[in-house]
């Protein structure tokens, strides 16, 4: 499914072609990361989400995470295990998806006759798209640990970026003092991340600002993002060492 979709969303930058028919590198770029402008969150997240929470879920609410922690000697080892699998598999269906969708586009813009962007420009916004899958990841690990619940944490992390976010920004914005804070919140940093809207040019420039919902730059809002990945992370991490799992 993820490599149907992949090539399919390829085919897209077709759509975006302008009356020279061209396509710039901040299209490709987008439309390799699966349009993060559009759905607030990338769609591969939706892919992943089934793999990021089911290492951690499956452990606790079956009752195998006893097995587990004799097996691999602690639950620290287990977790860090779980998150580093957990990190390479969002990073590499990332990278995966990202080479097929680039393909993808190089093939349709080809058969089309318009000519191929700059490719070098679209690497650096494809290797942040890959750390932002391979930090989902690690978060869907972390919600699972934290919450205990196989459907709790799902939930979560859909509504959260889609809607809860937003409203808490909004909200936070009527506090004196919390001008702006909402750039700084996990999602916001992470669509700052994935998108460039300096890269944007100033017609489009406003409604792709309006669409991120942060005015972090690029390199602070990964930075941002990253962090907030490994405080979570942490905090996973210590719920997971002192849960006990279910009784088979």
């Amino acid at each position: 499914m993820v490599t149907v979709l992949s090539v399919l969303t390829g085919i897209t930058v077709l759509l975006d072609l302008d009356k020279q028919h061209t396509v710039s590198a901040v299209t490709v770029a987008d439309t390799i990361a699966w349009t993060p402008l559009s759905l607030q969150i990338p769609a591969l997240c939706f892919f992943v989400l089934v793999l990021g929470t089911g290492p951690v879920s499956t452990d606790l609410v079956s009752g195998a995470a006893r097995t587990t922690w004799l097996t691999v000697n602690g639950r620290a080892v287990a977790y860090g295990a779980k998150c580093g699998v957990g990190f390479t598999v969002g990073a590499g269906t990332a990278a995966a998806s990202a080479l097929l969708g680039a393909v993808s586009c190089a093939a349709s813009l080809a058969m089309a006759g318009a000519p191929q962007p700059n490719w070098t420009e679209v690497l650096a916004p494809a290797a942040r798209f890959v750390v932002w899958m391979g930090c989902w990841a690690l978060l869907c690990l972390a919600a699972v640990a934290l919450l205990g619940s196989r459907i709790v944490p799902v939930l979560l992390l859909v509504l959260w970026p889609l809607l809860g976010e937003r409203i808490t920004g909004a909200l936070l914005g009527y506090i004196p003092g919390l001008d702006g804070v909402n750039s700084w919140l996990p999602f916001a940093a992470g669509r700052a991340m994935l998108t460039d809207v300096s890269a944007y040019s100033a017609d489009e420039k406003p409604f792709a600002q309006a669409l991120v919902g942060s005015h972090l730059s690029t390199p602070v809002a990964a930075t941002v993002f990253c962090l907030y990945t490994a405080a979570i992370t942490a905090a996973g991490w210590w719920a997971y060492c002192r849960r006990d799992a279910k009784a088979r």
